[in-house]
This record gives C-alpha cells, sequence and structure tokens, in this order.
C-alpha cells in the first residue's frame, strides 16, 4: 500500500505538468513559456533577492497595520464621576457603591459629603444614568472620543476596517490586473502611510472612522504583492518562497506588538507603523513589473527586455533569440475579461467554493486575533505569541503541500482548527496555560489554513484575471472579517460562545473541502483552456495510471 501510494504521489506531479501541456496544444509548437525562463533563475539570485525584498517590505507594513485597531481601541477600566465626590485617584473609598454599573449611578442625598452611607443605596429607582464619567487613562482612545458605555463604537472601529478591506479588493484587483501590480503595491502602499497617519491626528470620533475606512480601503497592497510574488518564480518554487513571506508578515505582528507596549498613546503607536509605508513611492524606481503580467497584456517587447535584464543581473547567460518565441497572451477582443471568466462553468463553481473557504478563514483568524486580547496574561506577550505561532505554520504549509497537494491538508487543517475551538473552553480556568496553549495552537492550525486558501486561489484563475479573481475572493470573504470584531460582544451571553462559533465555522467549511478536485504544483494557467484543465484531466490520469497499475499487480 505504501508503495502504491508514493507511485500515485509522484505520477499526480507529472500528470499535473501533462495536463497543462495538453492544455498548451493549440498554441505554436515551438512557443517557449514563462516557466520554462523562469526555471533558469532558481529560486534564489541576485535580481530575484532584490524582489523578494521589496516584496517582503510590503508583507511586513500589512502584518504591522492590518489589525492595529485592537491595541488602539483597547477596553480601559472607567465609573461613574460623582459630583463634588472626586479627587485625584481613580479609585475611592465610595467606589464599590457606585461601581454596581458602569452606566448607572445612585443619585446621592448629600452633596457635601462622599461617604457610603450619604448615597441612597435602598432604591433601585434611585439608580440615573450617568452622565460623565472617569477614566482610568485620561490618554486613551476610549476617553479622549467618550466611548464610556458604548462597546459597540470601539468594535465597530474593527468592522469598519474590515468593510473598507472588502471595498478595496473589489477594485483594487482589478486596478492591478489593469495597470499592473508594481503600480497597485506603490498606491496602496502611500495611501496607507497617508490615511494612517492622517489617523493619528484626528479629533473627533467621526473623523476617525471615516479616515479608517479610507485607510482599509485604499492602503491593503497585500493583494496585488502576493500575485506579484508567485508570479516571479516558477511554479515548482512557489511554495518555498511562501515560508519567507509567512515569516516577515507575522514579523509585522510581533513589531505591532512591541509597537503598542512601548508606544501606548495611540496616537504615537499609529504614526510609528504607518509612517514607514512612505517609502513605498522609492520603488517606482526600484521595483520592475511582473514579466508574466507584462505577457498578459501582449507587451512581448517590455517582457523580453525585462528577461534579458533579470538575466544580466543573475550573471545568467541569455540572448534576445532564446526569447522571440516567448508564449504571448494577444489582446485579441477581451472588453471584459472578468466576464469571460465566469461564463465557464467549472471556473464559477470554484469561485464559489474559494468564497466559502475565504469567509471561513477569515472570520476564523480575524476572530482568534480580537480576542487573544481577552485572555489570560499580558495582552502585549499573547499577540506576539500569536503572531509567532504563523512562522512554524508556514513552514508546515509548505511541506506540507509538497507532500500531499492541496485538498486533505485543507480538509484536516479546517476540521482541526475547529475541533480545538471546542475543546478550549472546557478547559478548566486554573489551567490557564492549557487553555492558552490550545488558543494557540488553533491560531497555529488556522494560519496554516489561511495560507493554504491563499495560495491555493491564486492557482485556479488565468493570468488576466488572476489579481481580480485572487481580490474578488478576498473582498467576499472579508464578510467573515467584517463580523469577527464584533464576536467579543457575545461573551456578555456565555463566555465561550465566539470560540464555539468559530469552531462550528471552520469544521463546516471543511466539509465545503469535500467537492473540489485535488491539485499539486502546476504551472500557471494562462488562459481560461489552462484553467479548465487544472483538476479535471490530473483525475482522468491518475484512474487510467491506478487501472493499468491494478493490470499489472493481476498479471504479476
Amino acid at each position: 500500500m505504501l508503495c502504491e501510494r508514493n507511485v500515485f504521489l509522484k505520477v499526480n506531479v507529472v500528470c499535473s505538468k501533462f495536463c497543462y501541456m495538453k492544455s498548451r496544444m493549440v498554441e505554436e509548437i515551438d512557443s517557449v513559456h514563462l516557466d520554462d525562463i523562469l526555471r533558469k533563475f532558481g529560486l534564489f539570485n541576485r535580481y530575484q533577492i532584490k524582489m523578494v525584498l521589496l516584496l517582503s517590505f510590503a508583507f511586513f507594513t500589512n502584518g504591522m497595520q492590518t489589525v492595529n485597531y485592537i491595541f488602539v481601541t483597547d477596553n480601559i477600566s472607567y465609573r461613574c464621576k460623582i459630583a463634588n465626590c472626586e479627587t485625584d485617584s481613580f479609585y475611592t473609598s465610595w467606589n464599590n457603591v457606585t461601581a454596581i454599573s458602569q452606566c448607572y449611578k445612585y443619585e446621592s442625598t448629600n452633596d457635601t459629603e462622599c461617604s457610603e452611607t450619604n448615597l441612597d443605596v435602598k432604591w433601585d429607582d434611585r439608580l440615573v444614568p450617568c452622565d460623565d464619567w472617569v477614566y482610568q487613562n485620561v490618554d486613551s482612545f476610549v476617553s479622549e472620543f467618550q466611548l464610556a458605555c458604548q462597546d459597540w463604537k470601539r468594535a465597530l472601529v474593527g468592522t469598519i476596517h474590515s468593510l473598507g478591506l472588502m471595498i478595496g479588493l473589489l477594485f483594487q484587483g482589478q486596478l492591478s490586473d489593469k495597470v499592473g501590480r508594481k503600480a497597485a503595491i506603490i498606491i496602496a502602499g502611500m495611501a496607507a502611510a497617508v490615511f494612517g497617519v492622517a489617523k493619528s491626528y484626528a479629533h473627533t470620533y467621526s473623523v476617525f472612522i471615516l479616515l479608517e475606512l479610507m485607510e482599509a480601503t485604499f492602503g491593503d497592497n497585500c493583494s496585488p504583492a502576493f500575485v506579484m510574488s508567485v508570479e516571479l518564480v516558477h511554479n515548482g518554487h512557489r511554495l518555498e518562497l511562501q515560508v519567507l513571506y509567512g515569516v516577515v508578515f507575522a514579523l509585522g505582528g510581533v513589531t505591532m506588538s512591541l509597537a503598542a507596549y512601548s508606544l501606548p498613546y495611540w496616537r504615537h503607536y499609529l504614526r510609528a507603523i504607518y509612517a514607514p509605508s512612505l517609502t513605498f513611492i522609492l520603488y517606482c524606481f526600484i521595483m520592475d513589473e511582473s514579466p508574466r503580467w507584462l505577457l498578459s497584456k501582449g507587451r512581448k517587447k517590455t517582457a523580453t527586455e525585462l528577461l534579458l535584464k533579470m538575466a544580466r543581473s543573475s550573471g545568467i547567460a541569455m540572448k534576445i533569440e532564446d526569447l522571440s518565441n516567448i508564449q504571448c497572451e494577444e489582446k485579441q477582443s477581451r472588453k471584459s475579461p472578468l466576464r469571460d471568466t465566469f461564463r465557464s462553468n467549472i471556473v464559477l463553481n470554484r469561485f464559489f467554493i474559494c468564497l466559502v473557504w475565504w469567509m471561513s478563514c477569515t472570520f476564523i483568524s480575524f476572530g482568534l486575533m480580537v480576542n487573544v486580547v481577552s485572555l489570560i496574561g499580558d495582552k502585549y506577550t499573547n499577540f506576539g505569541i500569536l503572531s509567532i505561532a504563523d512562522i512554524p505554520a508556514a513552514i508546515a504549509m509548505v511541506y506540507t503541500l509538497k507532500k500531499f497537494q492541496r485538498k486533505k491538508p485543507l480538509l484536516l487543517s479546517f476540521i482541526l482548527a475547529g475541533l480545538l475551538c471546542f475543546v478550549q473552553p472546557f478547559i478548566p480556568a486554573k489551567l490557564f496555560w492549557l487553555s492558552s496553549g490550545l488558543y494557540f495552537l488553533g491560531k497555529f492550525v488556522a494560519t496554516f489554513t489561511f495560507s493554504t486558501v491563499y495560495m491555493y486561489t491564486s492557482e485556479l484563475f488565468p493570468t488576466y484575471t488572476r489579481n481580480s479573481m485572487h481580490a474578488l475572493c478576498s473582498a467576499i470573504g472579508r464578510v467573515g472579517s467584517i463580523l469577527a470584531p464584533m464576536t467579543p460582544l457575545l461573551t456578555q451571553y456565555m463566555e465561550s460562545l465566539p470560540t464555539l462559533l468559530i469552531g462550528t465555522i471552520s469544521t463546516s467549511a471543511g466539509l465545503v473541502t469535500l467537492f473540489v478536485p485535488d491539485l499539486s504544483d502546476a504551472p500557471l494557467p494562462d488562459n481560461i483552456h489552462q484553467a479548465e484543465n487544472i483538476g479535471n484531466c490530473n483525475k482522468m490520469l491518475k484512474e487510467k495510471v491506478a487501472n493499468n497499475h491494478k493490470r499489472e499487480l493481476d498479471d504479476f
């Protein structure tokens, strides 16, 4: 059985390449595909290292900014303000009486003496709403915008951020496919810097919410950066390179936690994490466009010049004659590439399944992140550990997908994340180390799942709509991240309700994976015909190999 399994694993890769070659039979027999050229560059050479560092900075800043609202809108202690009874201290001798509710207070029977005996605690009908509050931290977001007894406004910041990401991705992918990966990365990076720093100067809650929406809508360059990173290397190196980007993204999260600890004032903190994005303006001069995108737009001459530049920079012998027959997508009459893509029933069905994955992944990942500050222990340490958990998850994802392809790892990771969320609430409170450990393990599995979905989605669609489809899946999937910041509010009904809800959604998404064909490291499809043949041809060839193998065993 082990021998047969190894045969299938090896044959599957061959099947993928054979299917891809079959889909290109309608093209010229002597054409050269970009993947054949990129194979000569390997994984790390001088030019690739430069591009990897530039793209890594985009992932780093995204990891440092994406959930900054966790620390900006951190909950703080506050109490009703009692006229003529206040001192310089937040805690008072009569605080136990007024602390029965943060939003209501007992009427005082004596305005000059402040003691428990002079506060009417006998009649509930003497409770009155608070009209002023005393905050433990007067420099906090909650204090400056007077958000006492309005927890929904704190949670709304995260929801608005996710809503902005969803809106931005609806057009960001099309922008990237139309004007290029490079331009999309620069535009989004600069927008993040401008609107992010502007948030730190907001003096009203409404202005802050508006700037939060603008920053999230126009300032996320993770999607074009990821697509460009996939397109720059040969298909055999796509997974390995994602380890580095996963590590860099995790380090961005750790840096965000350190910045929040070092700069407790939320305005200074925002300036520190957004100001570095101003350097994206330099990408106009030091970053090149994706050669695969240039070919998809019919710009063969520009792509050829870029490939020769890459070869010279890396010390690789390459002549213009070697690129004269490079495969190029002609513009033809494609007025609406997205509409042409959706006309394929195969691609459309996979798109709907991707939506389920994305909505589940965003809800699970963001839900775990926004609730981590509620765990026992230091919130900065907890978030830092949660971010570090992404590093081994990225490494495990690469080697697991290399060995077992896509379907089984994705299915099992969804189910496992759900089971961990189901178990965690039932751990006794005194075993907080075990409860926290299971929580972080759940985040490890959730990151593995999210990374797999991120990679898988980029492999399903043709080059000329790859970023559009990837961004569209991510945009609609942001419904999960929109709802995730609201999950802490569920703890007032049941402390473990957010975790149980996350577990249920994760398990359901895993079951949907059963309806998707398995994939391997096939070359990226450049057109609809190649995209349709991914998976389907694999299945037929594997069945044929299985039958042949069975006949050989019978004959033996």
